[in-house]
């Protein structure tokens, strides 16, 4: 495996399975060809935390702090998943969060009705 930095996807180009990936250097301007059999791609690791940045309390990254039920630091307001400080940012483990939220945000309801 191999990690490259600061290029562009283009076009995933073949017929029945990926061939070859058109991309463009971001410092250059340069397209280049290169031929794999598959591809990850890794978008960005800033949370996309803005309706709630002014809110809650988060990390110097901008990741929204949780207590261990996963509660922000406003009570009733949870955060699982990728914007969560401290979370995998793998998709498995989101899905896991946001269903142990579904239970805590029950819990919360009982608790305060």
């Amino acid at each position: 495996m191999q990690v490259i930095t600061n290029h562009i996807i283009k076009a995933f180009n073949g017929t029945k399975r990926l061939e070859s990936i058109l991309v463009e250097d971001r410092a250059t301007g340069e397209e280049k060809e290169w031929r794999y059999d598959g591809v990850f791609i890794f978008v960005s690791m800033a949370p996309n935390t803005d309706l709630v940045k002014e809110m809650v309390e988060s990390d110097r990254m901008g990741f929204v702090l949780t207590n261990s039920s996963l509660m922000t630091t406003v009570p009733g307001l949870f955060a699982a998943g990728d914007v969560r400080s401290g979370s995998t940012k793998q998709a498995a483990s989101a899905a896991g969060e946001g269903a142990a939220v579904a239970i805590m945000v029950r819990n919360y309801l009982q608790q305060t009705v």
